[in-house]
């Protein structure tokens, strides 16, 4: 008897991890709308698979081997769409432009001392950060003081003791601390992206199991019975 796929069984393969998602009543931008999509698509896209591959399965007109084949046809024709897949790319370019516009805003680090004695004031400061034991770890004690964030962010990392991937890591925990909604923000961005694309991953391998297909060493889909190029030695990419 032909097993349609249920949508619990798409849901729970194919970005399960939305339901973690800000919920759409906070996160109303249109990139947000754009991620929600693609992963309906996605879906969507299994569920027309399944669909064909049932019609095909109960077609009188059609033997074994005619169904093997319309299943692998549907397969072959979704695996090709996956490739470069429209909405993945709509939405990664929607998701780093946002993030960029996140990232503009998020520019009033402490100013530059101007005057002379905010200027000799800063030399002494860093000095007193460069002679901690863990400076980088005296900096981050004191990110809600902004005397010693700001002196340690204008000037060259090494005048307070840092190295560059510290100081990188002191602005962005400033960064952080002054702007917490843009930051969580932005994190939330960059990890839906990435569930999306695992998602793509989930929906070829779906597509694979339920067509009846496996990859070769080329990404080329043939049919499980169906002899690799090269023979046993032929590498395979299987659904896994």
């Amino acid at each position: 008897m032909t097993k349609r796929l249920t949508d619990i069984e798409i849901a729970t393969r194919i970005v399960p991890t939305m339901l973690r998602w800000p919920p759409a009543e906070i996160a109303k931008t249109i990139t947000w709308d754009r991620l929600r999509d693609a992963v309906d698509q996605l879906r969507g896209l299994i569920r027309t698979v399944d669909d064909g591959c049932v019609a095909a399965e109960q077609d009188t007109d059609l033997n074994p081997d005619g169904i093997a084949r319309r299943r692998q046809t549907l397969g072959r024709q979704a695996i090709s769409e996956l490739a470069n897949w429209p909405p993945l790319q709509a939405t990664e370019r929607a998701v780093t432009e946002n993030i960029e516009y996140l990232e503009k805003r998020m520019v009033d680090l402490p100013q530059a001392a101007t005057s002379v004695a905010d200027v000799m004031m800063a030399q002494e400061v860093r000095a007193h950060v460069k002679q901690q034991k863990s400076p980088i770890d005296f900096v981050l004690k004191s990110l809600a003081d902004p005397r010693v964030i700001g002196v340690v962010l204008n000037a060259a990392p090494y005048l307070s003791g840092l190295s560059d991937a510290a100081w990188n890591v002191v602005r962005e925990r400033a960064r952080a601390a002054l702007h917490p909604e843009q930051q969580q923000m932005q994190q939330h961005l960059t990890k839906a992206l990435d569930d999306l694309r695992k998602g793509v991953e989930a929906a070829r391998r779906m597509v694979l199991e339920r067509c009846d297909l496996r990859l070769d060493a080329n990404g080329v889909a043939r049919g499980i019975r169906e002899p690799l190029p090269g023979g046993a030695r032929a590498a395979t990419k299987t659904a896994a």
